[in-house]
C-alpha cells in the first residue's frame, strides 16, 4: 500500500490528525532543532531528552529511530493524563504526502510486547486488506511509526500544540513551561497555536498529578 492509499484509508475512517505526546523538556529540544526527533537521533546528536524506561527494549526491536504517533488524543479519550508527557503535537495527515514511500507503518501491537525474532508481518499492518480487518481508530496499541527518522520532522504539517494544565496548587512549573514553549513556538513555528488544556472534573488527570510522588510535576514540566 502506497502513501496515497494509506492517506485515503485514514480519511475514510475519519483519522485526520496524528498525535505525538512528550515532556516539556524534550519538546523544547524539538523546537530548538527544527522538528520532532526520534529518540535514537536525539541520542546520537547528544541532545537532551527525558529518559524513557523503554529505550533499551526499543533498541532491541528496532524502533529506537522511529517516531511514534497515535490516531487519537489519548488524554481526552481515556480521561486521564498521557504517560509520555503533557505536551501534545497535533499533525495533519497531509504529513503523509511528504514522507518517502513505505516509511510510515501502523503497528499491530505496542512494541513493548514485541520480541527480536518477530517478522514484519507480525509487527505491522502491511496491506489495505489487513487494515480493513484489524485497524481500529483509537486503539492504544496501534501506533503510527515513521521508520528510521534520522532527521528532524518538519513543523510544516503541525497544526497545533496542546499543553496540559496539571491543576496543582504550586503553578510555577506549569507557568514557566507555558511561557517557554510560547517563546519557542513564536521563534520556530510562528503559525502554530498553543492551547492550554484545562480538564473538566470527570477527567482523572488532575487527581493523578496531585497523588503522584514529589517531583512528578517537575519531571514532566521542567524546561531542561
Amino acid at each position: 500500500m502506497n502513501n496515497a492509499q494509506l492517506k485515503k484509508f485514514l480519511r475514510d475512517r475519519n483519522v485526520l490528525y496524528l498525535y505525538h505526546a512528550n515532556t516539556v523538556a524534550t519538546s523544547c529540544t524539538f523546537f530548538e532543532n527544527g522538528g520532532l526527533l526520534s529518540r535514537g537521533t536525539a541520542e546520537d546528536r547528544g541532545l537532551f531528552q527525558t529518559p524513557q524506561e523503554t529505550d533499551e527494549r526499543d533498541k532491541q526491536v528496532d524502533v529506537f529511530y522511529d517516531l511514534f504517533f497515535d490516531s487519537i488524543d489519548i488524554h481526552r479519550r481515556k480521561r486521564n493524563l498521557n504517560h509520555y508527557g503533557p505536551v501534545m503535537f497535533v499533525y495533519s495527515i497531509d504529513l503523509i504526502d511528504s514522507l518517502p514511500e513505505d516509511s510510515i507503518r501502523i503497528t499491530k501491537d505496542n512494541p513493548i510486547r514485541w520480541h527480536s525474532g518477530m517478522t514484519e508481518e507480525e509487527k505491522y499492518f502491511l496491506s489495505e486488506d489487513e487494515l480493513k480487518i484489524g485497524f481500529a481508530k483509537g486503539d492504544f496499541t496501534q501506533h503510527f511509526t515513521i521508520r528510521h527518522q534520522m532527521e528532524p520532522l518538519s513543523f510544516k504539517y503541525l497544526r497545533k500544540i496542546v499543553l496540559d494544565d496539571p491543576g496543582v496548587e504550586d503553578t510555577r512549573y506549569f507557568e514557566n513551561a507555558h511561557q517557554h514553549l510560547q517563546k519557542l513556538i513564536e521563534q520556530y513555528a510562528p503559525t502554530v497555536s498553543l492551547e492550554v488544556r484545562q480538564c473538566p472534573p470527570e477527567c482523572g488527570c488532575q487527581e493523578q498529578y496531585r497523588s503522584h510522588r514529589i517531583g512528578y510535576v517537575y519531571h514532566r514540566f521542567k524546561t531542561k
